[in-house]
């Protein structure tokens, strides 16, 4: 992948800031909303960009005042834990165990938002998350760890439960 040249990227940064304060201070639901907003605010957006910045930034659709909208990434120290706490209590989370993977069941659309809630937990044995529609994979370190990653999910809701 090329490089972008420098005043593109400054571009793209800004337009990211831009989109961080968006969510942050409105309620946005629909990326058609996301880049309606970031052309009310000066940016040339189409869909497929506000697609991959929504990738880049991190950013989640949480439930607030009864809507599903964007939201980004807790950043503060303990944010994380927190984040994920949030989740399970808002949506039911199912878990299950098949070798070094802790597989992951919730609602239709909310597994990105489980996945960067387990992202920001920080879990010492798991190396990353990948996240589907309604399934996120964890990938645990060993084996012999998947357990304890099990354990410490039921501390935030996770229920353990058979996969359909």
């Amino acid at each position: 992948m090329k490089a972008l040249p420098r005043s593109d990227r400054a571009r793209k940064h800004h337009r990211q800031q831009t989109l961080l304060r968006l969510v942050t201070d409105r309620q946005i639901a629909t990326q058609e909303e996301l880049v309606r907003a970031l052309r009310g605010a000066g940016f040339r957006a189409t869909q497929a960009t506000v697609s991959r910045d929504i990738v880049e930034l991190g950013l989640a659709k949480v439930a607030r005042s009864g809507a599903h909208v964007y939201a980004a990434p807790d950043v503060t120290p303990g944010g994380g834990p927190d984040r994920l706490r949030r989740f399970c209590e808002d949506y039911p989370v199912q878990a299950a165990v098949s070798g070094t993977l802790v597989v992951l069941r919730s609602l239709p659309g909310t597994a990105n938002a489980l996945a960067a809630a387990i992202d920001a937990a920080r879990f010492p044995d798991v190396v990353g998350t990948l996240a589907g529609d309604d399934t996120v994979f964890m990938a645990v370190a060993r084996e012999r760890e998947t357990r304890g990653v099990l354990q410490r999910l039921a501390g935030y809701g996770v229920m353990e439960g058979a996969q359909r």
